[in-house]
């Protein structure tokens, strides 16, 4: 394998053989793609909780498109009736909570440029991201759905309490969405 087709490899967005079961299960749970003022608190919780500069609540359909029930940070409010800067869609390849669906556990990285697999994401020239920590939204079946999530745009130095602290937060929301359930 030549350094490229490496270099290409550790960038890609991981597959997605759990695709169609995860639709299912947001479906099943009611975790509808459609903006939820519930879940922008629990974004506006996590830049609190961890200084970062954006959140949210992240649910990953199908293909990998991802949707953000809940956000928060600069741009992402409408102002005087116009559309907010930062939208609550995304496709796979820009951000990271994909791969935290991929690996179902959490991730933090302390500054994206340290890894070339996120390096060269689309957001990091976008929005001038450096920070990255996501961590599962994962069912009471152990099926992963999503992700609550912090950027920023600032390296930072996450510690084990802060991940266990975005893990206490997932589990959280996780068991509000399994409470909301439509019956």
């Amino acid at each position: 394998m030549t350094d490229l087709e490496h270099e290409f490899r550790l960038t890609i967005t991981p597959s997605d053989p759990d695709g169609s079961k995860r639709a299912a299960k947001l479906q099943y749970w009611g975790a509808l793609p459609e903006a939820d003022p519930e879940y922008d608190d629990v974004a506006k919780e996590l830049l609190e909780l961890t200084g970062a500069t954006w959140s949210g609540v992240n649910f990953v359909g199908e293909g990998q498109n991802q949707f953000f029930p809940g956000i928060a940070g600069p741009g992402t409010e409408s102002v005087d009736g116009k559309e907010p800067e930062i939208g609550r869609e995304m496709p796979a390849e820009a951000g990271y909570c994909v791969h935290v669906v991929a690996r179902e556990k959490a991730m933090a990285l302390n500054n994206v440029l340290d890894y070339s697999r996120f390096a060269t994401n689309p957001v990091v020239d976008a929005l001038g991201i450096r920070a990255y920590m996501g961590a599962p939204l994962v069912d009471s079946d152990g099926h992963t759905i999503g992700t609550v999530w912090v950027i920023d745009n600032k390296t930072h130095e996450w510690t084990q309490d802060d991940v266990d602290a975005m893990k206490a937060v997932a589990a959280r929301v996780m068991k509000r969405i399994e409470e909301r359930r439509p019956h």
